[in-house]
C-alpha cells in the first residue's frame, strides 16, 4: 500500500520586535561600518528586505489558513511608524550638524569683530582688571591700583583661597594721604607680608576687593597702560601694554592718551593686512643680530642669489669688522649655503664674535650685508623667521608686526606661511 506524501510549506513570519532591534542597530553604526556592510552583505533588515519578506509570506501562506488581514495591517502600520521615527532621527542629526556649523561660523565672526574692536584701542590709555600679584623684593613695596566703595578691603589670598593679608582701603598711605579719592580710585601698597607681619613665599597671589563685613565684591584692582599692540591666543583677543598683556574681557575703562589720532590715521588697508597675519609664520627682512655672549657668538639666516658672495659684518657705525665667503663652512663644519635647486640659495652663518684681525668684537648689535665680488652689488638679504602674535602702530602711525618683544615694519615682510 502506497502512502501519499503531502508537501509541507513553512510560512515565513514577520517578527516586529526583531525588526525594531535591527533598526536600532543600523542607526548606531558609523558610516565606515555601513560602507563595509554594503560591500560584504548586510545581516540586518532594511525597507527592501521587509517588503520582500512580507510578499514571500503572502505567496507561501497556507490557503486553508491565510494570514490574518488585521495582523498584516497592524504590521504594516508598525513598519510605517518605525520608518517615520528613523527619518526624524536622521533629520535631527542633520540639524545638529547644521547648528554646529552655524555656531562655528558665528564664533569666527565674533572673533573678527572682537579683533576689530581691539584695533580701535591702539594708542589709547586703558584700565584692565588685575587679579593676581607677586610679592615684592625684601624691603620693597608693591603698588596696587584699586577702585572700591567705602568700607572695602583689599584681600590678598593664596592658591587655596585663604586670605593672607587684608588692607583696609578706607585707611591712609604711609605719607598720610587717603588711599581712596572721592571717586573711589586709589593706590594701596603691599610690603609682601601677611597679617602677622611674616613675609609670604614667592609665588602668585590672588587679589580681591571686597566688603570688610560681608566679603561681597565691591570693586577691583586694576592696571593702567597705553595699548601698543593687539594679538590673539587660545582664550581670545589680547591687548598689549608696557605693563603686560591683557585679554579684551579684562578691559574696564578707556581714556584718550593723546596718541589716538596717530593710530586712527594709519592706513586702514595696511592695518587690516597686518591683522590678517596674526598667528602666521613669517620671514621678515632683518640684517641685525645681537652679540650678547662671546662664548656662543651669534648667527644670521639669509637668502642669496649667487653661490659666490661675500658676507660683511658691520658694527653700529657701519664699519666692516669681519667678512666671510658664502661658499665656505661654519665653525661646526656645516655648509653656509644650501641650494634650493632653482638657482637661489638659503644660508646660515655662525659668527664667533672675532674681527678679521682676530680680536674680540665689542658686545652689541651687528648687521649683515651680502655683496658680490665687486664689493657693492647686493647678492642677498638676511631675515628672521618668527610667528606673528600681534600688531601695533609705530610713532608715525604705520602698522607694525609684533612677535614677543620685537616689532617689524610691514614693509619688511618677505614671505608668510
Amino acid at each position: 500500500m502506497t502512502t501519499a506524501t503531502t508537501a509541507t510549506t513553512t510560512t515565513p513570519s514577520l517578527n516586529i520586535p526583531n525588526y525594531v532591534q535591527s533598526l536600532q542597530t543600523a542607526s548606531s553604526k558609523t558610516a565606515a561600518s555601513t560602507a563595509s556592510s554594503t560591500a560584504t552583505g548586510s545581516s540586518t533588515l532594511d525597507e527592501n528586505a521587509f517588503m520582500k519578506l512580507m510578499i514571500t509570506q503572502l505567496q507561501n501562506q497556507d490557503p486553508s489558513n491565510p494570514a490574518d488581514d488585521q495582523q498584516m495591517a497592524a504590521q504594516i502600520a508598525q513598519f510605517t511608524s518605525l520608518e517615520s521615527l528613523q527619518n526624524i532621527q536622521t533629520s535631527i542629526q542633520g540639524l545638529g550638524t547644521t547648528i554646529s556649523d552655524a555656531t562655528t561660523a558665528q564664533t569666527a565672526a565674533a572673533n573678527s569683530a572682537s579683533m576689530g574692536s581691539a584695533v580701535s584701542l591702539l594708542g589709547q590709555s586703558a584700565q584692565f582688571k588685575l587679579t593676581t600679584v607677586s610679592p615684592p623684593s625684601s624691603g620693597q613695596t608693591e603698588s596696587i591700583q584699586v577702585q572700591a566703595t567705602a568700607g572695602s578691603v583689599l584681600a590678598i589670598k593664596d592658591s587655596t583661597g585663604k586670605t593672607l593679608r587684608t588692607i583696609p582701603l578706607d585707611g591712609t598711605n604711609t605719607d598720610g594721604s587717603s588711599i581712596l579719592d572721592s571717586n573711589g580710585n586709589g593706590t594701596a601698597t603691599w610690603d609682601g607680608k601677611d597679617d602677622n607681619g611674616a613675609a609670604v613665599a614667592a609665588g602668585t597671589y590672588t587679589l580681591s576687593v571686597q566688603d570688610s563685613a560681608s566679603g561681597a565684591s565691591t570693586g577691583y584692582a586694576y592696571s593702567t597702560g597705553t595699548v601698543t599692540g593687539v594679538g590673539q591666543d587660545a582664550n581670545g583677543t589680547t591687548l598689549q601694554t608696557a605693563s603686560g598683556t591683557f585679554h579684551l574681557s579684562d578691559l574696564v575703562q578707556v581714556a584718550s592718551s593723546g596718541t589716538t589720532s596717530t593710530a586712527s590715521s594709519a592706513n586702514s588697508a595696511a592695518a587690516s593686512e597686518a591683522i590678517a597675519l596674526i598667528g602666521h609664520t613669517a620671514k621678515l627682512r632683518d640684517p641685525s643680530a645681537t652679540l650678547a655672549d662671546r662664548s656662543t657668538g651669534t648667527s644670521w639666516t639669509f637668502n642669496a642669489t649667487s653661490s659666490v658672495a661675500q658676507g660683511e659684518i658691520l658694527d653700529s657705525s657701519g664699519n666692516v669688522v669681519d667678512t666671510f665667503s658664502t661658499s665656505g663652512q661654519n665653525p661646526d663644519g656645516s655648509s653656509i649655503l644650501t641650494s634650493d635647486g632653482s638657482g637661489s640659495y638659503t644660508g646660515a652663518f655662525q659668527w664667533n664674535g672675532l674681527t678679521s684681525s682676530g680680536s674680540q668684537a665689542p658686545l652689541g648689535t651687528y648687521t649683515l650685508k651680502l655683496v658680490g665680488a665687486d664689493g657693492t652689488t647686493q647678492q642677498g638679504a638676511a631675515y628672521k623667521q618668527v610667528t606673528i602674535d600681534g600688531t601695533g602702530f609705530d610713532s608715525s602711525g604705520q602698522p607694525v608686526l609684533l612677535s614677543g618683544n620685537n616689532a617689524w615694519s610691514l614693509s619688511t615682510l618677505y614671505t608668510v606661511s
